[in-house]
Formats: C-alpha cells, structure tokens, sequence
C-alpha cells in the first residue's frame, strides 16, 4: 500500500478540519457538522448559566489510555477497527483522535470502546461554538460563589457523585476546584457538570477540563520578506510611531509581558526575555515544545526584539522584556503541521493565573474562535481585578464580531491596519474593539537556525496576532513612562492618543483608532517637576524673577513670589531664589 493510499482516509479528515479556519466566528463547517444527538438528547454544556450545544463532528472520535500503564496503545484500537494509520496522538498525553472506519459511525465506534475496559475514557469530538473541535475530558472544573465554605462546596460535589478534588482553589482562583470525575464517558461527565450548575445557585460554573482547539490568528504570505519594519516608522504615518516613543522611553526591564501561545525560543539572541513556565508539561522555561510550535516566537518579536544590537529587528517595547506562558501545543495530525493550537482549560486557566503571581503587567493572547470556557472568561477576569492589563487578537475571519476570548470585557481586542491604514481584510471588527494596531506584512522574530516559519530567524507574516503583541507593546511602553498607572489609567491613554480612523471618535470599525505609541508615551510621562523661583517660567531663574519677587515684598498670600508658602515675601523667598539662580533642571 502507497503512503499516498494510506494517508486518504486521514488526509480527508484534515481536509475537513481546515475548512474551519475560513469559517467565520459563531459559524459551523457544514463538513464537519455530524449529528447533533446521542441516545435521546442532544449534548451541551454550560458556559456559566448559558445553556451551549454541542454538534458532533461524525469524522473523528477521542480516547484516553492512561500513559502509565504499560504496552502500546495502538493494538487496543486496532482492535474496533481503526488501523494504526488512523490514529493520531494528541499533544495532551494519553489522548488519541481515532478516524472512524470507513463504513462505520461515531456512535458504533464509541459504544465499542466504551465497553473495552483498557480505554479509561471516550469522548465525541465535537465542533465547538467557534467552528473547532472539543473533547470532553473525565475531570471536571467547578466554581462557587465567593465565600461558600470549602466544607460546604465538597459536600454538594460528594452528594453529586462528582469525584475525588484534586486541586482546591485551583490556579488561585478562590472556591473554584478541580476533580477526577469517576466517569469514563463524555455524556456522564457532562450530565454531571451540568446538573450541578442547575441544581444549586451556590455553583457559578460546571465544565469538564476539556481539551479545545484555537486558532493561530496568522497567515503566512507567499511574498518577499520586506526589509524594513513598516509597523514602527513610515512617510505615510500608519504606523506605531515608535522612534517619538523611543526618544522618552524605550521600556523598562521591569515592566513584563506574558505571552500566553505556544512557547518562545529560548536560546533566540534578538528577543529581551526572561524564562517563563510550560504549562504543557509543567517545566521552567516555556520554549517550544515540538516542531510545529512557532507562533509564540513570532508573537515575541513584536514586542520585545532587542534594538541597538547589530542583529535584525526590534519590538515596539525593546527595553521592555517578554516571558512565555506556554499554555499550547500546535498541532500536528498524520505528519502534518495544522493551523491550530490545542490546550486544556485548566493549562489555560493555570497560565493565565500564573501572571498575576509573576508581577507581569500585561499579557498577550493572539488566539481564539474555540469555545467559550467558564473557567478561562474567570482566570482573564480575576488577573484583570489584580491589575494585569490584557490584550487578544481580534479574529482573522474578517466579519463584523470580535471572536474569543478577546471579546470577554476584561481584555482589550486589537484588530489589524496595513500598511495604507485600511482595515486588514482579514481582520475581525465589530463592538467591543479596543484599538488598531499594524498586522499585514509584518516582519518579526522567527524561531533561530532552520526551525521555524522560514528557515531563518526572521519571517514576514500576516494576522490579528501580530498587531494585538504591537498593541500590548504600547502599553508595556506606556507602563514604563508611569509605573503608577492603574490598567484603565493605560487603556484611556492609549484610546486618547490613537490615530482616529474610520468614522469620528470610536467606531467599531477601528475601535479608537490606530494605537500611537509616541503620543500614549509623551500622554503618560510626569509631568517636569516645578523648578522654584522661576516666577516668570521661561525655564531658569534670573533678573526677571528676582524684580517679580523684590515687587510683591511683604505680606502675598498665595502669590508665585511666596516660594515658601508663609503667605509672605521676605529673605527666606530670597535665599531660596537665590540658591536656584541659572537654568532649571
């Protein structure tokens, strides 16, 4: 048999799967939408009360051995059918997606593996809200309302049967737990979760750990690498203004941005960074994992490539630094790299938790149109109240609504200019947009030696996710000029200084407009401290001054000339004068 032959049957289900990546937010591949039902209901889930479906894609189905046991799996499922070049592992370990045979369906494959005690747990894959798979998984993620006492929360979770608690206060997140359910099947699991969400007001959200598919908000264009960076400095003005920013500040190392994609090259020597945290596999450092993990570097780049170095290129925010959060794994199906991210909530949720205990001041999301997760809408709302400014791309599907999780309040969505300071047409609009930013033909770090986009350690790239980093950029710059600023203080700097585009004032076409780093710098610098004894503020002290201040002798209270505040003009004004005779500081 011809590798060619052999691959028909999986390259036909990634073909289906990467229909997905065109298809617009909140909307559904026809190719992959399968039945909608099993048994006599149909599944769902709940995104804190809302009730979600669930669609069955009928091409593919999940399955998990747990890997301490011994052998290999790939017998087990050639026993129902699937043959070893119909199995593909996944990045979370011990799941497998199994391709249903040829005559067969989903329905007869789960309910062969399901009775197969070697498998530990079965699950649909299903197509999520965003138009992209989701597997149910047996454990579970369950948050209450604050202040119900821990004795209290385990009793409801043991008089439901929900399983044994293996983390309490999960990510940090007060009252929200994580539990092995004891479940082997998707529909028990999400009976379980659900009826806990209906029965009891005390739970504010019920969801499995489900592992879900992201997109990378990127394209990757077929034209020349340009030679310059666009983005920070042309004639024209579409761009991020960034040597006015850079006269003021060029960051300060102490002010971070947190990464959250699918890890940074470690070992680049173009890119300000510190080590992060994988939490893929739970290891210090957040490098990429496998071949296909290259966004996260490129996402870097943006922010923080080194300037003033004698190598390539450099980041908005050059003397500020990044750190990866690495919460996914790109994916890769029967040999094939795919444009897709693949996490679980809980290494979502765990990252992004993790930066407000870093003292990061801001992240960067460049992913999403997957399903909406009770569990990360929380982690992005806490870490806001905490003080983490965050920042996602706005979604490549170039329609009129912004996708998840950028459209979650607590994070602000960035969509994409070009270089004629259009609307990208890939790039998603609508309300809720923050602020613009340049994300077509953007020329940014790539993972170093023949790893990577290009083979080299630049690429020219496309997408939302190149222009959400350039905008978190600006706020880690904005930061850097006044480390006192709250994150609303740094949200209505940027909306005020953007280059206004489209209709007058906000639309939600461009949001505030086109970010300035420049402007939102100068914006946010202090002010120059008062220099005393220049009365007539020309900038020094001189003649002028001291005639003003020999004129207003005697009692001036609250007159310039009282430069001691003794509501009196008399030697001690003087002397003070005197002392600051010259050019003010």
């Amino acid at each position: 048999m011809s590798p060619r032959h052999r691959c028909s049957r999986p390259c036909r289900v990634l073909s289906l799967l990467l229909a997905a990546v065109a298809v617009p937010v909140g909307g559904l591949p026809t190719a992959l939408a399968g039945s909608t039902t099993s048994g006599n209901h149909a599944f769902e889930y709940r995104y804190f009360a809302e009730r979600v479906d669930l669609q069955v894609d009928g091409s593919m189905v999940a399955a998990f051995i747990d890997p301490s046991k011994p052998g290999p799996v790939a017998a087990i499922f050639q026993a129902h059918g699937v043959a070893p070049a119909d199995q593909a592992p996944s990045t979370v370990p011990g799941w497998t997606y199994l391709v249903v045979p040829e005559g067969a369906t989903s329905s007869a494959l789960l309910a062969s593996l399901e009775r197969d005690r070697a498998v530990d747990f079965v699950s649909p894959v299903f197509v999520g809200t965003g138009g992209l798979p989701v597997v149910v998984t047996g454990d579970a993620l369950i948050g209450f309302l604050p202040g119900v006492p821990s004795d209290a929360a385990r009793a409801l979770l043991e008089a439901h049967g929900a399983g044994v608690v293996l983390d309490p206060d999960f990510a940090g997140m007060d009252g929200v737990y994580r539990l092995r359910t004891p479940h082997r099947t998707a529909r028990a699991v999400l009976d379980l979760v659900n009826g806990l969400v209906d029965a009891d007001p005390r739970v504010v959200f019920a969801q499995s750990d489900m592992i879900y598919w992201a997109e990378r908000f990127v394209h990757i264009p077929n034209d020349p690498q340009f030679a310059s960076q666009w983005a920070l400095n042309q004639a024209n003005d579409h761009d991020l203004d960034g040597p006015e920013a850079w006269k003021l500040t060029m960051g300060d190392p102490s002010v971070v941005v947190v990464v959250l994609d699918s890890g940074i090259d470690q070992s680049h020597n173009d890119i300000s960074q510190i080590p992060g945290f994988n939490f893929t596999n739970n290891t210090v450092g957040g490098g990429p994992g496998g071949s296909c993990d290259n966004h996260g570097t490129a996402v870097a780049g943006c922010v923080a490539a080194t300037i003033d170095n004698g190598l390539g290129i450099t980041g908005i925010a050059p003397g500020c630094r990044v750190r990866s959060g690495k919460i996914f794994n790109e994916l890769s199906l029967f040999g094939f790299c795919l444009p897709f991210l693949e996490s679980q909530d809980s290494w979502t949720a765990n990252g992004i938790n993790w930066t407000a205990t870093t003292g990061a001041r801001v992240t960067n999301s460049s992913w999403g149109g997957g399903t909406e997760s009770a569990a990360i809408t929380t982690a992005f709302n806490t870490t806001r109240a905490q003080g983490v400014l965050h920042f996602a791309a706005s979604g490549n599907g170039g329609n009129g609504s912004i996708s998840y999780p950028a459209s979650i309040a607590s994070i602000n969505a960035v969509g994409a200019i070009n270089s004629s300071g259009a609307r990208a047409s890939f790039s998603q609009y609508g309300p809720g947009l923050f602020i613009m930013a340049p994300g077509e033909q953007v020329l940014t770090t790539d993972r170093m030696g023949s790893a990577g986009y290009e083979g080299g350690n630049y690429t020219t790239i496309d997408g939302t996710s190149f222009a959400s980093p350039y905008a978190a950029g600006v706020a880690a710059l904005v930061i850097s000029a006044d480390p006192a600023l709250t994150p609303a203080g740094v949200e209505s700097i940027m909306a005020s200084t953007a280059k206004d585009r489209g209709a007058a004032g906000y639309d939600t076409v461009f949001g505030w407009g086109l970010a300035s780093a420049g402007a939102a710098v100068a914006a946010a610098m202090p002010a120059d401290p008062p220099c005393p004894g220049d009365i007539d503020g020309d900038g020094e002290v001189g003649f002028n001054d001291l005639l003003a201040l020999l004129s207003a002798w005697g009692p001036c209270p609250g007159c310039p000339e009282d430069l001691d505040g003794s509501g009196e003009v008399g030697f001690d004004d003087l002397l003070a004068l005197l002392s600051a005779w010259g050019g003010c500081p």
